[in-house]
C-alpha cells in the first residue's frame, strides 16, 4: 500500500510539473508555443447575428409627396398637444392637413391631398385608428386617390399604438384602393402601401 502511495504522488508530480505550475515557490515562465492552441487568441467578437437589435424608432412623422413617390418628414419639434395616442395622432393629422410648408415646397414636396380635405380623429381601438374624412373621393383624381389615402395611413401609424386605420366619412366606414388597384373596407396598414413610398435620402459623407 505504501509503494502505492508514493507512486500516486510522483505521477502527480510529473503531471504539475508538465502544466508548468509552480514548483517550491518558483515561476517557470511558458514559451507560447507550449500553450494549448487557440488560448492565446483574442475572444472573437459577437457575429452581426448575434448582436443584431431592432432598428430605433423615427418617431411620428408625416407624408408628404416627391415627385410620384411618398416621403417621410419628420414632425418637427412643436410641444405636441398632449401625451396619449388620440392627441399624437390629431397633432400628425392636423400636420398633414396643412400641407407642405413653404421651404418645402420650394424644395419640391407637394401633397396628393387637396385643401378641401379634413381629417379628424374618431379615436384608436385595439390598435386601429378611426379616421374621419372629408372631401377625399370628390377633390382627387382616381390615380391619385392611392397616394391620397397612402399619406393617410402611412402618417397615422406612426403615432405610439397606431397598427392601422380604417378610414370613415359621415360615420360609415369607406373603401379604399391599395396600390395595386383592389379596394377594401377592412382596416389598412402602412405595409399595404409602402410600395408608394420613394427610396430614403442619402446622407452625404463627411
Amino acid at each position: 500500500m505504501r509503494a502505492r502511495g508514493t507512486l500516486a504522488v510522483l505521477a502527480a508530480a510529473a503531471v504539475l510539473a508538465a502544466c508548468g505550475a509552480p514548483s517550491q515557490g518558483q515561476v517557470r515562465e511558458i514559451a507560447p508555443t507550449e500553450v494549448p492552441y487557440g488560448l492565446l487568441e483574442p475572444a472573437a467578437e459577437p457575429s452581426a447575428d448575434s448582436t443584431a437589435t431592432a432598428a430605433p424608432d423615427s418617431g411620428p412623422r408625416v407624408y408628404f409627396l416627391e415627385g410620384d413617390r411618398l416621403l417621410a418628414v419628420p414632425l418637427g419639434t412643436a410641444e405636441p398637444t398632449g401625451t396619449g395616442t388620440p392627441s399624437r395622432l390629431s397633432d400628425l393629422l392636423e400636420r398633414l392637413s396643412a400641407g407642405p410648408g413653404q421651404q418645402e415646397r420650394a424644395d419640391g414636396i407637394s401633397s396628393a391631398l387637396g385643401t378641401e380635405v379634413r381629417l379628424a380623429t374618431e379615436g384608436v381601438v385595439d390598435g386601429t385608428a378611426r379616421i374621419s374624412v372629408q372631401g377625399l373621393a370628390g377633390n382627387i383624381a382616381a390615380d391619385r386617390l392611392p397616394l391620397a389615402v397612402g399619406q393617410v395611413v402611412l402618417t397615422a401609424t406612426t403615432a405610439p399604438g397606431v397598427q392601422d386605420v380604417q378610414l370613415l366619412r359621415d360615420g360609415e366606414v369607406l373603401e379604399v384602393p391599395l396600390p395595386g388597384g383592389e379596394r377594401t373596407a377592412g382596416p389598412v396598414t402602412a405595409g399595404d402601401y409602402a410600395p408608394l413610398v420613394g427610396p430614403e435620402p442619402e446622407v452625404p459623407a463627411r
